[in-house]
């Protein structure tokens, strides 16, 4: 039987209000708040030119047009478009809210919020691709809809290594690095890249065999993951197979689910052979080489930011969060307020957290939260947060925890993102704590 494959359509709102470009801001947010809608289409006839959302309209002349204001161009989301495709989309456009399209015509929107929701439970939280289910039911619908598909299968070389050397929390710092990597070049108008296991990763494609072809060679050439290892610069690298093409018949549910585990198992088998060839040994062989001598090392310290109390005050006028952390024998405090009485803990939790973190550590970055969604998990919350770092070239973690209400699983969702991007500064630091001079 197929996995269960949740689209745009399972989350969307219908609704086909729009705006054209001459509208006023007035007559837009007005829209908005009647409808109570997270964003409006921009019109032009039966063509969507634009979008606009509070971002765009606060603050702006009330008589001012949409078409000064609004976002162009922009990609829309179709009703079959995986949740895992349609966030890709979303966060590429800073979209809070994804117009809707069915034959060129507007058929409603979908949040951000609502694709987060649905895609948490069908993605790995360490990388934030969707597990090898999501991907299973993406190709085999393509299949069932004549679609030419093919399979790119990706095993990393020497993560063995990696873990044995440097520890594990580097081992997830690769794999989160690959996932970006990847994540840089799948189009996901054609591509759905998934975490296939362990080390493993997978890409469907619904390009024309040729160009799929291309593609893999890319992704070999793309992935490499520099690694310093006893002052030496050493590479993780990834062996590629491929598998597929020129399957444009229709298939029935079960011919393509069939059709898709013979892809994944051709294409894994391949990936195989690329590890045995003579350049797959190449890149194995500065790793390979160089054995443990008999006093192994001692394996490196994976140091870590614990979370140790939250505290949350609401008020008439405001509310405030206050997060303690530690790191060894020291803590560190970060508070966060907003005023009025409505604010969301999790939000004052997550960027209370941030301030800790950046105080413990003296880390000159600065993160700021893009995204935050909560769901019910038993019986607790589940919260997923995507981290931002703005400080230089922009960089996003993805951090995702229970806990046993909103701030607490907020609060642990930043750290497990930024334990694993800060682990060698707080190895320093726990450290010279141990080690102090003098």
């Amino acid at each position: 039987m197929s996995e269960l494959l949740v689209t745009v359509a399972d989350v969307m709102v219908s609704n086909t209000i729009s705006v054209a470009p001459d509208t006023t801001v007035d007559s837009a947010s007005a829209l908005m708040l009647e409808h109570r809608l997270g964003g409006l289409p921009v019109t032009d006839g039966q063509r969507v030119v634009g979008f606009v959302g509070a971002a765009q309209l606060l603050g702006q002349p009330q008589d001012g047009s949409v078409a000064d204001v609004m976002v162009t161009p922009v990609a829309c989301a179709t009703p079959d478009l995986s949740v895992v495709q349609a966030h890709e989309m979303a966060t590429s456009q800073r979209l809070e809210v994804l117009p809707v399209v069915e034959d060129g015509r507007l058929v409603g929107q979908v949040s951000l919020v609502a694709i987060l929701q649905a895609k948490s439970q069908q993605t790995d939280p360490l990388t934030g691709l969707p597990w090898a289910a999501a991907l299973r039911a993406w190709a085999a619908a393509e299949l069932t809809q004549g679609h030419e598909l093919a399979m790119v299968f990706v095993d990393l070389d020497n993560f063995g290594a990696v873990n044995k050397l440097l520890g594990h929390v580097v081992g997830d710092d690769v794999l989160r690095a690959v996932a970006s990597l990847l994540s840089a070049i799948v189009d996901a108008t054609t591509d759905l890249l998934c975490r296939y296991g362990g080390d493993e990763f997978a890409i469907a494609t619904t390009r024309h065999d040729a160009d799929a072809r291309v593609f893999a060679a890319q992704v070999q050439e793309h992935i490499v993951v520099p690694l310093e290892v006893d002052g030496e610069t050493r590479r993780v690298t990834a062996s590629v197979g491929y598998a597929g093409g020129r399957r444009l018949q229709r298939r029935t549910a079960a011919h393509a689910a069939a059709n898709v585990d013979d892809l994944l198992s051709l294409s894994s088998r391949a990936s195989t052979r690329a590890k045995e060839s003579p350049e797959g040994i190449a890149r194995h062989a500065p790793w390979d080489g160089r054995r443990t001598p008999a006093a192994a090392p001692s394996a490196p310290v994976e140091a870590r930011l614990c979370l140790v109390e939250i505290r949350t005050s609401k008020g008439p006028d405001a509310c405030a969060v206050a997060v303690r952390l530690r790191l060894g024998e020291r803590e560190s405090i970060g508070t966060a307020t907003a005023p009025g009485a409505s604010t969301r803990f999790s939000h004052l939790a997550a960027d209370a957290a941030l301030a800790a973190v950046l105080r413990a550590t003296g880390e000159r970055s600065v993160y700021v939260v893009e995204e935050l969604t909560q769901v019910p998990s038993g019986p607790g919350v589940l919260a997923v947060v995507v981290l931002e770092d703005v400080s230089a070239t922009p960089r996003r973690f993805i951090g995702a925890a229970r806990g046993v209400d909103e701030s607490d699983a907020a609060t642990k969702a930043v750290l497990d993102a930024l334990n694993r991007v800060l682990a060698r500064p707080l190895a320093q630091l726990l450290g010279a704590q141990q080690h102090p001079l003098g």
